[in-house]
């Protein structure tokens, strides 16, 4: 579960993610001699580019088992916060670690 984003310490990453076991992780593009951040879903709220996105990312094998199976890495979270079904970081946050709870407790 995600308990904590913040702006990456990284100068070319956008956001830094903090897991409940201390894992962080660091995601989206910034551009390290501008300091601008990549244009995302959660900037300019383009479905067509959302899909593109998705789908170029999806056409990674490495990239597609990462996401389809909710394996915590800069991929996940770029897919799901940046490009994910809300506009908000907010509301993609919590709907990623909705999505963890139902994947870890539907084995259990």
């Amino acid at each position: 579960m995600i308990t904590k984003i913040e702006l990456s310490p990284l100068k070319n990453k956008r956001y830094r993610v903090t897991m409940d076991d201390g894992e962080h992780y660091d995601f989206g593009f910034k551009d390290p001699v501008t300091g601008r951040f990549g244009d995302t879903f959660v900037d300019n709220h383009s479905l067509t580019k959302r899909e593109n996105y998705r789908n170029r990312h999806l056409g990674n094998k490495i990239e597609k088992i990462l996401i389809s199976n909710l394996i915590p890495s800069p991929s996940v979270f770029s897919y799901w916060i940046l490009w994910g079904p809300y506009t908000s970081i907010k509301k993609n946050i919590e709907f990623l670690n909705n999505e963890w709870k139902e994947k870890y407790l539907a084995k259990k």
